[in-house]
């Protein structure tokens, strides 16, 4: 039997924010039985947790329902925050996460009865090639082009993603992904995955819809933010910048992720992501 605990990260609230599934004693778990797990999770996401050389590092191995990641935003956060209480910490501590996109720094800090965490990114973001049209990428949203900003790009920080900035609140909340227009649209491109967003000042709602990863839309994603600070220090002044950014708020999982970084010459510097996770259960799983 294997432990495993539920939380709801990117949230102060039960049943907000994306849920998630950590083993956090993965070590004897076999590796060919990830995928069916996470599949039997049937969550956006399932890490599997495994100690590293010190007690305060761990290898991070995350599964959506249909591949592993090389990094994703929200696992690294609700993990933090399962180690947190597991390791009893009393306040704050800093732990170090091994990922296959690169080294993952991260600090916990007790927020009441809940942990915040905020993690550095394991890559600087990096533009890809140019995107499909948006005319193409409108019809695949469901959405007339002229609720489209023509500024669309793809970004990673470890797994690429999307960037479709529209005109209006509005039209986030009309967007209905065409899944006949996915295939044919994004099946080739760089990035598979799509966040349409809309900014006002330093505020960001968005959404993110990944049908190539088993996941429909999802409601809160820390990858896909990592990715939308490429996009945002391309337009920023050299210095520090703070974004709040909403999602999950048309899936009826308002979830909340801060960004913040410096940018110089266009070009990310630095950049941190934060949140809070409410654990919401414990189990175990009986493997074959």
């Amino acid at each position: 039997m294997f432990a495993f605990r539920t939380l709801d990260v990117f949230t102060q609230q039960p049943f907000g924010g994306n849920p998630l599934c950590v083993f956090p004693e993965a070590r004897n778990i076999p590796e060919s039985l990830y995928l069916s797990i996470a599949r039997e999770m049937n969550l956006s996401e399932t890490v599997f947790i495994l100690p590293g050389d010190t007690p305060a590092e761990y290898t991070l191995r995350i599964f959506t329902p249909a591949r592993e990641l090389a990094f994703a935003g929200h696992p690294v956060v609700g993990s933090a925050a399962a180690l947190a209480e597991l390791l009893d910490l009393r306040d704050s501590g800093n732990l170090l996460f091994h990922l296959p996109a690169g080294e993952v720094p991260v600090t916990v800090r007790k927020d009441g009865t809940l942990w915040w965490a905020s993690f550095g990114l394991p890559r600087i973001p990096e533009e890809g090639p140019p995107p499909p049209s948006v005319a193409a990428l409108a019809e695949m949203l469901g959405i007339g082009e002229e609720l489209m900003k023509p500024d669309c790009a793809g970004f990673s920080a470890g797994t690429p993603f999307l960037l479709a900035p529209l005109q209006s609140r509005k039209a986030l909340s009309l967007c209905k992904m065409q899944l006949q227009k996915f295939e044919t649209t994004l099946a080739s491109y760089w990035a598979r995955e799509i966040m349409p967003f809309f900014q006002e000042g330093q505020t960001i709602h968005a959404r993110m819809f990944a049908p190539g990863l088993g996941i429909a839309e999802d409601p809160a994603t820390g990858g896909a933010v990592a990715a939308l600070a490429g996009w945002l220090a391309r337009e920023s002044a050299d210095g520090i910048h703070h974004y709040t950014v909403f999602q999950g708020e048309d899936m009826g999982r308002p979830s909340r992720i801060d960004l913040d970084f410096e940018s110089r010459n266009g070009r990310i510097q630095s950049a941190q992501i934060s949140g809070t996770s409410v654990p919401m259960g414990q189990g175990s799983l009986r493997l074959p």
